[in-house]
């Protein structure tokens, strides 16, 4: 008997005689209900039989919990968010979820990169992956989906490298990019120009002068702040 990891694409969980999930395991259920082991600071109800909307747990000391937030009248998942201590990569599954309007994965143990499929979801104003473990380059004309992203918050992942441009995907969704020639404009028009409030990372603004060892460190020409410059 197994069952996937909730939302980290890690190996099965496997169960003894007695139906308990092993103590290796993040977090599972046998169909009898839900356990918490592994890495998790607060059990939540993940894969219960109960509907989805109802995967969440009240915020306990330190912020830690969390699950389902918010879903519409329709019973569609419009909000994420877990501080749980959680472990593996962002499942690309997410961007199933048409509805969601805010996924915050923030100050977990997540490695690995930011999925593509993410890039699907149209109705996300807020995608939060920051203090995770994350690596690779931003994906940056996935992220250019989406077309309502009011903030995206990516600090803390040392390993995120390369350059966001001036004139790249990025910066051109932000609120107050500038064009500066008739192509660039005509670039923007499909991102909603100005919607782009909020764009943070551990970066070197390209004005900065590198302090010690960073030539690794991703360089940003937009972002609004620049964490451990």
């Amino acid at each position: 008997k197994s069952s996937p990891h909730f939302s980290t694409g890690g190996p099965p969980i496997t169960f003894d005689e007695k139906g308990n999930p092993s103590t290796s395991s993040a977090f599972a259920s046998n169909g009898k209900g839900a356990y918490r082991a592994g890495p998790w600071r607060n059990a939540v109800n993940f894969l219960t039989p109960g509907h989805e909307c109802t995967w969440k747990a009240e915020t306990r000391s330190g912020g830690a919990g969390g699950g389902i937030r918010r879903c519409d009248k329709e019973k569609n998942v419009v909000e994420i968010s877990i501080y749980n201590d959680l472990t593996g990569t962002i499942p690309s599954e997410l961007g199933r979820l048409w509805a969601l309007r805010a996924l915050y994965l923030g100050r977990n143990h997540l490695h690995g990169t930011i999925p593509t499929e993410l890039g699907t979801l149209t109705s996300l104003s807020s995608l939060s992956v920051q203090w995770n473990e994350l690596t690779g380059t931003i994906p940056e004309e996935a992220i250019g989906g989406l077309i309502s992203l009011r903030a995206l918050q990516l600090e803390g992942n040392v390993g995120l490298h390369g350059k966001v441009e001036r004139h790249g995907t990025l910066c051109r969704m932000r609120n107050n990019y500038k064009p500066e020639t008739d192509e660039d404009d005509e670039k923007t028009k499909p991102h909603k120009r100005g919607i782009l409030r909020m764009l943070t990372a551990t970066c070197t603004p390209p004005s900065g002068s590198l302090v010690g060892d960073r030539s690794d460190r991703l360089v940003c020409d937009c972002c609004s702040e620049c964490f451990g410059y």
